[in-house]
């Protein structure tokens, strides 16, 4: 859970909300909004997918339920979004037993989030995955400044 409003800012991302109930949807969305995340709401896969195909818009993390209607299902949405944006990450939700393997399969850091949840542990989930892309992101930087550094030095 973020220390402060201003370390809340440093990991803010644009969260992409799938769900077919609009009260939930409506629900957590707004409550992620009122945590400082950008969020686009989608209410199949068929939309979430649509949004994630425009090269315009930047989605740091889909949060999206198990069980859909439309052409495809959360795991089939989180297996699409594995294979053609990893630069994405993925939170399953759903009440189904089989959902817990499913989503370990699916989601490098094993993120599921049981049904019915509570909106703070969706939102700490997505904090924990924004912070530790941020400091993915600086371990990089570091190591290609020093490789730019040592190779300069020759």
């Amino acid at each position: 859970m973020p220390e402060s409003d201003a370390e809340q800012l440093k990991v803010a991302g644009t969260i992409l909300v799938v769900d077919d109930e609009i009260l939930i949807r409506l629900v957590i969305a707004e409550y992620l909004r009122d945590c400082g995340y950008k969020v686009i709401e989608a209410a199949q896969a068929d939309e979430a997918l649509l949004v994630l195909g425009q090269s315009e818009r930047s989605v740091d993390v889909v949060f999206t339920d198990v069980e859909m209607s439309g052409s495809m299902d959360g795991f089939a949405l989180a297996r699409w979004v594995r294979a053609n944006r990893p630069d994405v990450d993925v939170v399953l939700a759903g009440s189904i037993h089989r959902s817990v393997q499913a989503a370990s399969d699916l989601c490098d850091q094993q993120d599921h989030v049981p049904k019915p949840y509570e909106p703070h542990s969706v939102r700490d989930r997505i904090y924990r995955l924004l912070a530790s892309r941020g400091s993915r992101k600086r371990d990089l930087q570091s190591a290609l400044e020093e490789a730019h550094a040592g190779g300069g030095a020759s």
